[in-house]
């Protein structure tokens, strides 16, 4: 069974930001899961043992988000971004390209570390 692709609902207001806070979160969860199941079935358990832990690290941190938001357009643009790397995720795992998840998820960190720099 192919994994389902995210698409981001975008921004209505600022009030939209735990909603779509959590389906991120949801996102990297359902990520854990299919890798957790690639890792039984696969010879590259080192690779996807750190893209497994990678992902705990970043779901860590989107859950851990604190504050107000102080921009809607920036959380937006940086969000609509999360989402397509969530996606392309999912594509390199379908295509068992674990080799191209690392560097993904390092921009992924990235970004959500921009993204909690947004709350004050």
């Amino acid at each position: 069974m192919a994994p389902r692709f995210f698409v981001f609902p975008g921004y209505k207001s600022v009030e939209d930001e735990p909603k779509i806070r959590q389906l991120i979160y949801k996102g990297l969860k359902e990520i854990e899961a299919e890798i957790r199941k690639r890792m039984l079935n696969s010879d590259n358990v080192e690779e996807l043992g750190r893209a497994l832990k990678a992902v705990n690290m970043i779901a860590v941190k989107v859950k851990s988000t604190e504050g107000r938001l102080t921009s809607k357009k920036d959380i937006e643009q940086i969000d609509a971004v999360i989402f397509d790397r969530l996606n392309t995720i999912l594509s390199f795992l379908a295509n068992k390209d674990y080799a191209s998840i690392l560097p993904v998820l390092s921009e992924l960190e990235k970004l959500v570390m921009r993204r909690n720099s947004l709350f004050s």
